[in-house]
């Protein structure tokens, strides 16, 4: 019990000093204990009015706030708010902008504390989260075909196109009635981030349903032109529609928006040039259409089939394959009283093979609650990668020692040092993903964290937390779909016998619609397994 209380006491001080340089977006856990702090807060504050005579107005409305935010709707799950995206999301904007100052009169105002140390500045969500989190929405939207206008009201609707082309409705994945919405004003900026990172299809989609938003509200009069709250007027979108489709050169599709902009402002000597170039450039294009394909970002391998398997693994709950074999594994000593229980995904190259109940709950959890941070005091904050990870060495206490020899009993191989490395903790951020990669090596790379150069020859991925929606490893080159199973551990061979890699162990963490995703990888290395796993009888084994 101690050890937990003083690993999960490093793991507040560790997201307490959360900088601009970490960020909220990387991790859950992060925004998780943000909430828990300001419930606590608020708490310490109502007590407070009811005892004191008078409390700045900024600190009323701060309070007001956060009930009309979190507690309004009668959500006793908090965690609920950060695990789904839209929740995320508006908790992320609320906070970024939220004055610091008033947090800070706040804590000395009640004594309140976030974890071991006192808020500071640098602790609340910075406009880059917020721009992540922006992405965050564009990337599972895109990725989860999710219904614009159902996004917009906090529920989660998978759409399918059938064999005729029509777009249906197929699935709606929300477990209840959700508390958050987006606004216009949410809509268009997330379409401005899609816009400025040049995905240009999902920023025509996030205008669109803009459009919609603005046009639902019974206040708008379609003849004036009147802005909503925050200054946000149909024209405006109208411009950035025509101007995002001429990227795309769609020039017959964005003249119709320039039209009806310029309709609205004649006397917009900028709009009456972007109506003259669109007629010029859709008279010089003809008749000929274009089609609005999504581009592919050349960095990301096997793009389409990864997208494709991360759609159908939350799509179709399907049934194992028919050809898929488990067993009982007493392979070793170690496994007879307690057997591995192992289902077999694929037989080889590579082989792959899903272990069940291989840590309990209680040490799932010690392992959540160690630091996130990597050993450099560095996140992984990019496109290709969106978590925090931190290593736990075998011997940081007796429980990550038992559990590095029972990999060990399981895999058949060396997990002492050098031999393997350190368990890697992972917490993914809002929509938390990594794209398509392998794990090994070549030849003149390093493992940084150990002392000697090694060949990665086996993953061994524990998924240590319950994901609700998403979050599964699919190998897009042999179609290969796993669901993030809690406790279970999955577990793939890197290099063949014959000390050639294995490209087909190339792999993917799909993105956590809702949810929040831990994992523990413990890579097992070539050096001291020589004869654990000597060579075949021919070079592909």
């Amino acid at each position: 019990m101690r050890v937990l209380l003083l690993l999960h006491c490093a793991l507040l001080t560790t997201v307490v000093c959360a900088s601009k340089q970490h960020g909220f977006s990387t991790a859950v856990v992060r925004l998780e204990n943000l909430l828990l702090f300001e419930s606590n807060l608020v708490d310490k504050i109502r007590q407070h009015m009811s005892d004191a005579d008078s409390v700045r107005e900024d600190i009323k409305r701060y309070v007001d706030d956060f009930e009309a935010n979190i507690l309004h709707p009668g959500f006793d799950d908090l965690a609920y708010h950060v695990q789904h995206p839209v929740g995320a999301y508006r908790l992320v904007k609320r906070l970024s902008q939220t004055d610091p100052g008033v947090l800070t009169h706040a804590r000395l105002l009640t004594g309140v504390v976030y974890g071991d140390a006192v808020i500071k500045t640098t602790e609340l969500p910075t406009e880059e989260d917020l721009r992540m989190s922006a992405l965050a929405l564009i990337r599972l939207q895109d990725i989860y075909h999710l219904d614009m206008r159902s996004l917009t009201q906090g529920q989660l609707v998978m759409l399918a196109r059938q064999s005729d082309g029509t777009v249906v409705k197929q699935k709606r994945i929300t477990r209840e009635e959700p508390a958050f919405s987006l606004d216009a004003e949410d809509t268009v900026y997330i379409g401005d981030i899609a816009y400025n990172e040049e995905e240009y299809l999902n920023a025509v989609l996030w205008y669109l349903v803009t459009l919609d938003l603005l046009r639902g509200r019974e206040q708008v009069d379609i003849t004036d032109d009147p802005a909503d709250d925050s200054g946000l007027g149909r024209v405006d979108v109208l411009i950035k529609l025509g101007d995002t489709l001429t990227k795309l050169r769609q020039h017959q599709r964005a003249l119709p928006f320039y039209r009806d902009a310029l309709r609205m402002g004649p006397e917009n000597q900028v709009i009456k040039s972007k109506v003259v170039e669109a007629e010029r450039q859709a008279t010089l294009q003809g008749n000929v259409t274009l089609k609005m394909a999504k581009l592919l970002k050349g960095s990301i391998p096997y793009q389409e089939d990864y997208e494709n398997l991360c759609y159908h693994s939350v799509l179709r709950n399907q049934p194992p394959s028919s050809r898929l074999s488990c067993t009982y594994d007493r392979t070793r000593p170690e496994l007879y009283l307690s057997p591995a229980r192992r289902e077999v995904l694929h037989e080889k190259n590579p082989e792959i093979a899903l272990y069940h109940d291989v840590i309990s709950d209680e040490e799932a959890a010690m392992l959540e609650r160690s630091p996130v941070v990597s050993k450099h005091g560095k996140v992984f904050h990019s496109d290709v990668r969106v978590s925090e990870t931190g290593w736990l060495h075998d011997n940081t206490t007796d429980v990550i020692s038992k559990l590095s020899r029972r990999v060990g009993y399981i895999t058949g191989l060396n997990t002492e040092y050098p031999s393997a490395e350190s368990f890697q903790v992972v917490n993914y951020g809002l929509g938390g993903l990594y794209v398509p990669h392998v794990d090994y090596f070549e030849e003149t790379q390093l493992v940084k964290h150990v002392n000697r150069p090694g060949k990665r020859i086996l993953t061994f991925l524990l998924y240590l937390s319950e994901v609700e929606l998403g979050g599964a490893t699919v190998f897009p080159q042999i179609n290969l779909i796993v669901p993030a199973v809690k406790n279970g551990a999955l577990m793939f061979r890197d290099m063949k016998r014959s000390g050639e890699f294995e490209p087909l162990s190339m792999h993917a963490g799909c993105p956590v619609l809702i949810g929040s995703k831990w994992i523990a990888n413990k890579w097992i290395l070539d050096r001291g397994n020589e004869f654990k796993r000597p060579c075949g009888l021919t070079p592909d084994e």
